[in-house]
């Protein structure tokens, strides 16, 4: 799916989130959206999920002003999982709610897709580690085929080797299926690793702009303070 954002303005209360942000979001692309915690990242994500509403400006899902948000999914920050459901439960939540019971081999073949051992497919989240959690998370948010999956801060939390590891398992999984993912995170190396293009937000508008594998050449003072951990 292919999104086209144009001078998005998003307020709460008085104060402007979203500035003025004009970007798109390529078709079966990786996109990256980075920026400093409060920047407006999140509620832009939120936005075009249509979680929020937005003041001014236009959100064009493939050349219309309407999606089915079905067609849409959400890895969140710490997984989100519900403690008192078994990991199945979990991944199949949207059938598990509706009583369906078919469910056990299209879980299986996402668990088995994400890195996850069939033996935990009774278990509860408590009993898995923080990587664990993590793929079941993916696994959910892919549950329903979403044309699109929105990321937020997919590694965080996790040491260096489970980040890899949840990157490359991003990286193929998104890849293999087809999928049109955007990403928000601080972490630059994830960035480079599993986007295609990136989008550096400061104080709600697009600060800089280009392809993830030239992140670390940019000439946006900005975005390098941002990238060494400086203060701008």
């Amino acid at each position: 799916m292919n999104i086209e954002i144009k001078n998005l303005k998003k307020k709460f209360n008085d104060h402007y989130v979203l500035k003025d942000i004009s970007l798109t979001i390529e078709n079966n692309k990786s996109t990256i959206i980075l920026g400093q915690s409060g920047c407006g990242k999140s509620v832009l994500i939120k936005t075009i999920y249509q979680l929020f509403n937005f003041d001014s400006g236009e959100i064009i899902y493939n050349k219309k002003p309407n999606v089915n948000i079905d067609n849409f999914s959400m890895l969140f920050q710490y997984g989100a999982l519900f403690d008192s459901l078994k990991i199945s439960e979990n991944i199949a939540f949207t059938d598990f709610i509706n009583n369906k019971k078919n469910f056990r081999k299209r879980v299986m073949s996402l668990m088995n897709d994400v890195g996850l051992d069939k033996s935990i497919f009774n278990r509860y989240p408590s009993e898995l580690s923080g990587g664990m959690k993590k793929r079941a998370a993916l696994a959910r948010a892919l549950y329903k085929n979403p044309k699109v999956i929105f990321l937020d801060e997919p590694t965080t939390g996790l040491d260096p080797i489970n980040s890899d590891k949840i990157n490359d398992l991003i990286l193929k999984v998104i890849t293999k299926r087809k999928i049109t993912a955007v990403s928000i995170t601080h972490d630059i190396k994830s960035a480079i690793k599993t986007g295609d293009n990136y989008f550096f937000i400061d104080d709600g508008i697009v600060e800089d702009k280009g392809e993830c594998r030239n992140i670390l050449k940019t000439k946006n003072k900005k975005f390098k303070s941002f990238i060494t951990g400086a203060r701008y």
